[in-house]
């Protein structure tokens, strides 16, 4: 056989294909998300007006939620009303794969027609039940046919039930048919549902190991599989000094003077920031090469002693330019947490440390770990370009961002290994107008709800990892549902 073409474990040798890292990226596949919409065909002969409004309704509501999950294709077959359309819009489903299907209900329909459809799925999806009317308050003007347009209600509960004696799962949402709310309640469900998915569908590197001594961080890769959904891949330093050896001298000189350039600069030369430039690109390459979907390094006396450079800039361009997260410390929870928080906000987030109380601001002062993007800070105008705040065995100054936060609403979170679980903290605040400290550091003054001792009082009364992963954004209820579908306790302190 070929010397390419034999089979080997990619930490066995660099010659071959590797037999336990995929060949090539899975396509991307947009979530597909059914829509089950529900009218009764008896009602037709006897109110014959009736059909057409319902119809009309339903096709109403099909474009709100289309507008409301924009990432996600909706597979909507159009009303259901006969078991043969049911069993079209099943076939629909089954064939688009659907992850999740919300029904609603025009009018009443027995349960066995509804069941129809979604039993054609080859997997179960999740099942949302989305009660609606075609306003907030009964008219007392109404009619019987008006009544009947309004019947979802019936169809709805009926399901319930069944679904209850089944031991079957399903979510409820209920709103006016037109209320914006309600279809930002089912985006956050459906958000949460496809985050989890994509989560145990991905691989993250692990470089080093958690940092010593750090308990709070340790993990168990089966309980990590098991409930957070990624599975964590060792990836040996050498690969990675394997290729950041062979990173071209001149890619590393134009990005680091396009970065030199970019910023205001204190106590950095160019001899500062082409090892980290170099180390960043070194790091892409291997992301690339393993087919990952997030990584974690270990820093201190380890990638830096090696590469002479900090990591934390490399982890910085690729959060930027790939929307790559990746981590440090070994922080394998707090990286699952940065990859749903910029899922779920479309914003990159950055990790911090629980820092100091501010009782003026009623705020928690949170200092960062180099692990963000310039996005973070108001504008490029507002970032510095300076020094390490730690050395860990390289030479020279290093290269950090020195920024706060822009001011806005934020969302913060982690998980915590609990034993025979997980248990995920989210928090809320807003990020304000506050002087950037000259610490050559990522930092961020965070106005809390609570009197903010008792805010801090709360979140180490519950046990807390000392790193926290904060994003720009409102994730509050989508990380809220993640928790539940991840099958773990979650905790919220604003």
């Amino acid at each position: 056989m070929n010397k390419k073409n034999q089979i080997t474990s990619f930490d066995a040798e660099e010659a071959g294909i590797f037999g336990d890292v995929l060949t090539s990226r899975p396509a991307e596949r947009r979530p597909q998300i059914g829509l089950l919409a529900l009218g009764y065909f008896e009602y037709w002969r006897m109110y014959p007006a009736l059909e057409g409004q319902v119809a009309a309704d339903l096709d109403a509501a099909a474009k709100r939620l289309a507008s409301a999950l924009p990432g996600c294709d909706l597979v909507y077959p159009g009303m259901v009303d006969t078991l043969d359309h049911a069993e079209e819009a099943g076939e629909q489903f089954r064939n688009a794969q659907i992850e999740a299907v919300v029904v609603i209900a025009g009018t009443y329909l027995p349960d066995f027609i509804t069941m129809h459809a979604i039993n054609k799925c080859t997997s179960r999806p999740l099942v949302i039940l989305f009660d609606t009317q075609t306003a907030d308050n009964v008219n007392p003007l109404d009619n019987y046919v008006a009544t009947m347009r309004n019947s979802a209600l019936i169809a709805i509960t009926q399901l319930s039930g069944s679904f209850r004696k089944m031991k079957l799962e399903y979510e409820t949402v209920v709103g006016e048919i037109s209320d914006t709310d309600a279809y930002g309640q089912i985006a956050d469900i459906i958000q949460a549902v496809t985050a989890v998915r994509r989560l145990r569908s991905s691989t993250y590197g692990l470089i080093g190991h958690v940092f010593r001594g750090m308990y709070d961080l340790e993990f168990d890769r089966a309980r990590v599989k098991g409930f957070l959904g990624p599975e964590v891949m060792t990836i040996q330093a050498e690969h990675l000094i394997d290729l950041w050896q062979k990173i071209d001298p001149e890619a590393t000189e134009n990005a680091a003077q396009k970065l030199y350039r970019r910023f205001p600069v204190r106590n950095v030369k160019m001899a500062d920031v082409q090892p980290s430039v170099r180390l960043g690109l070194a790091l892409r390459k291997l992301y690339r090469k393993f087919n990952l979907d997030g990584m974690c390094f270990l820093g201190q006396h380890y990638i830096e002693k090696m590469t002479g450079a900090p990591a934390r800039m490399g982890a910085s361009m690729l959060m930027e330019e790939d929307r790559f997260m990746v981590g440090c410390e070994g922080d394998i929870g707090g990286l699952v947490m940065m990859d749903l928080l910029h899922q779920f906000t479309g914003n990159l987030p950055f990790q911090a440390e629980w820092g100091q109380f501010d009782r003026a601001n009623n705020a928690v002062f949170l200092l960062g770990h180099g692990i963000g993007s310039p996005e973070l800070a108001k504008s490029d105008k507002a970032i510095t370009l300076t020094g390490s705040p730690e050395e860990w065995g390289f030479k020279g100054s290093g290269l950090n961002y020195e920024l706060i936060l822009k001011p806005g609403a934020v969302t913060m979170g982690h998980f915590l290994n609990t034993g025979d679980s997980y248990q995920m903290l989210i928090s809320r605040g807003e990020s304000i107008e506050f002087p950037t400290l000259p610490c050559n550091e990522l930092h961020a003054m965070i106005k809390v709800k609570s009197e903010v001792r008792q805010y801090l009082k709360q979140i180490i009364d519950t046990g807390s990892a000392h790193h926290v992963i904060v994003a720009p954004g409102n994730a509050w209820n989508a990380l809220q549902k993640t928790a539940a579908l991840m099958r773990i306790n979650c905790v919220t302190v604003e």
